[in-house]
């Protein structure tokens, strides 16, 4: 763990005394944890190197699996009839298995791949998270896991 984010929990423990008596450390705690995901962000090109296909797979299912991206079984659908070019002609069945479809077939086509990739980097850079950005502000985190699929995204 990097140093600094050691002094900063040594720091916030320290004044935890002083919390019970009314001071806020509710941004210490905020930048703490934004420092991690940067630091987590910044390393993520040398981990993605390392993974092997099946765990970058995964990383596309836990994209997809992501219920901030797609809350309900009928996005993920419709991204897909519109995006990928997949005909899901009803939602029976369930978000695991309609998830696992679209791997098992990105997994077979590298070119449809390489599509889902680039539309999940449109949706997360372009579409849904330009929107939810300028709209939403007190949404941080999912702002961050957005993030995070994005750098993923492009380093696969």
């Amino acid at each position: 763990m990097d140093r600094n984010v050691e002094s900063l929990e040594r720091v916030l423990k320290n004044v935890s005394e002083y919390e019970r008596i009314g001071l806020d450390t509710s941004y210490l705690k905020a930048f703490i944890k934004n420092y991690k995901l940067f630091l987590e962000l910044h390393n993520i090109e040398s981990d993605l190197e390392n993974n092997s296909y099946s765990d970058r797979m995964k990383i596309l299912e836990s994209i997809l699996s992501d219920k901030k991206l797609f809350p309900r079984i009928i996005d993920i659908v419709e991204f897909s009839n519109k995006n990928l070019d997949i005909e899901f002609r009803s939602q029976k069945a369930s978000r695991d298995t309609t998830i696992s479809r679209i791997i098992k077939r990105a997994e077979k086509d590298v070119e449809f791949k390489e599509n889902l990739k680039s539309k999940l980097t449109y949706l997360i850079n372009d579409g849904y998270y330009k929107e939810q950005k300028k709209t939403v502000s007190s949404k941080k985190s999912m702002l961050n896991d957005l993030d995070k699929w994005a750098k993923m995204l492009k380093d696969l």
